[in-house]
């Protein structure tokens, strides 16, 4: 029982067979066909769909299975598995509550309720779950995994860490443990040990959905766009109907500036959920990196429809109306994004670069100081109210601004920007 139940290598189990995911399919679509009423049929070819990449599949399979053997807490379990790669994870806890109504002596069942509220962000109930999974089955490394999570997003980082080397010492092979500790030494700031526990990970589980996404967040934080987008790609090729994930790639597209792939990604996204505020407004920059800047008012129009409490989309519809040169609209846009979140520093760039346009410089230096009070190792803020500051004949601030600048940047690109500007402002 307890191996069914961590992540989704059950699924695997088809392998000892000697058969791959589309043959054992195949066979089982022939027995359904002979024998619609059984049951474990169903089953069988909803664990080879998982296995083929095709969830929806699977859960209508499982689904089929439980109509025909209701009270069976395996499949819900199995089904429970199903929603959460398809990022339902009400669905998910429904099934998982149910598997522990009629198995109520099941520790992996309490373990997976715990994984379900460690997703929806409820990690206090997680840790009851664990509690109660160990009281039963003290050494099951997934209750380990689970709590080892849930601890983490509680600020307990040396409680995470023990119990995912806890859960590595009763099985050194769990890819899970692994990747629980890595995010546990993430937040410790240990970015080298939480990539080597990911790399360690991902070769003992390679179909892991969790690992795959982790180990991409570990690389955009480090500023690795390329190696975070194929990371979200695998995850994406093992749930293909997950919104979120489309949307982590998504982001990474717009960092790459690959406007039209964002464009491909956000657009998913909104197919998968219609109702996503964050898909709109990926949306909408990937549409103003494509200077396609009345789509991207819409975009973010409908963001700010969905909820007007939100300070980023009126700060994206405001630097989509500047580009299009509609300035009075983008600055009314700018001071609303700035009204709503007081340290939001694009903001204050954005209404920067707003009033050097309109020819507003001292308006300019302003919004580029507050830019600067909220993040004081900003390069591209000096560098902006450097050019400000030149514009209104002060070399010496605009010189002092553009050094620090160029001693601030690790970009190669903006550092050659900003030795241009100085060259300009010593003329």
């Amino acid at each position: 029982m307890r191996k069914c139940l961590i992540g989704l290598f059950w699924a695997l189990s088809l392998a000892v067979s000697g058969e791959n995911y589309q043959q054992a399919a195949d066979r089982f679509t022939k027995d359904i066909r002979s024998h619609p009423k059984a049951w474990q049929s169903y089953r069988e070819r909803a664990l080879a769909y998982v296995g083929l990449g095709r969830p929806q599949e699977a859960l209508s399979d499982l689904t089929t299975a439980l109509v025909l053997q209701p009270r069976n807490a395996k499949i819900l379990a199995e089904r429970s598995q199903v929603f959460t790669r398809l990022g339902d994870n009400g669905k998910a806890l429904a099934d998982i509550e149910a598997a522990v109504a009629l198995q109520p002596g099941s520790a992996p069942y309490y373990a997976r309720r715990a994984e379900i509220h460690n997703d929806l962000g409820l990690h206090q109930q997680a840790v009851e779950d664990v509690a109660k999974s160990l009281s039963l089955e003290p050494n099951l490394a997934q209750a380990y995994v689970a709590r080892s999570l849930a601890l983490g997003e509680l600020n307990d980082l040396t409680g995470a860490l023990s119990d995912a080397n806890r859960a590595i010492l009763i099985n050194p092979e769990l890819g899970k443990a692994y990747a629980v500790r890595a995010r546990a030494y993430r937040l410790q700031g240990d970015n080298d040990k939480a990539e080597t526990d990911l790399n360690t990970a991902i070769a003992f589980d390679p179909e892991s959905l969790f690992i795959w996404l982790d180990r991409g967040q570990l690389y955009e934080m480090t500023d690795r766009f390329g190696q975070a987008r194929d990371d979200y790609t695998k995850a994406i090729q093992l749930a293909p109907a997950r919104a979120s994930t489309y949307l982590a790639r998504g982001g990474v597209m717009l960092r790459l500036e690959a406007w039209d792939k964002a464009l491909g990604d956000y657009s998913i996204a909104l197919d998968l959920i219609p109702t996503d505020q964050k898909a709109w407004m990926g949306r909408g920059f990937a549409f103003s990196g494509l200077k396609d800047y009345d789509k991207a008012i819409a975009d973010f129009t409908q963001a700010i429809t969905l909820d007007p409490s939100q300070a980023e989309p009126y700060y994206g519809r405001g630097q989509a109306l500047h580009r299009a040169g509609q300035y009075s609209l983008a600055l009314a846009d700018l001071n609303q994004a700035i009204a709503l979140n007081p340290d939001f520093l694009m903001a204050f760039m954005e209404r920067g670069s707003l009033f050097e346009d309109a020819q507003e410089y001292s308006q300019a230096v302003d919004d580029y100081s507050r830019a600067l009070r909220i993040d004081k190792g900003y390069a591209p803020g000096y560098l902006g109210r450097g050019y400000a500051h030149l514009t209104l004949g002060h070399q010496e601030q605009a010189l002092f601004d553009m050094s620090q600048a160029l001693e601030l940047s690790t970009n190669s690109a903006f550092k050659s920007s900003v030795r241009r500007a100085l060259r300009e402002a010593q003329e």
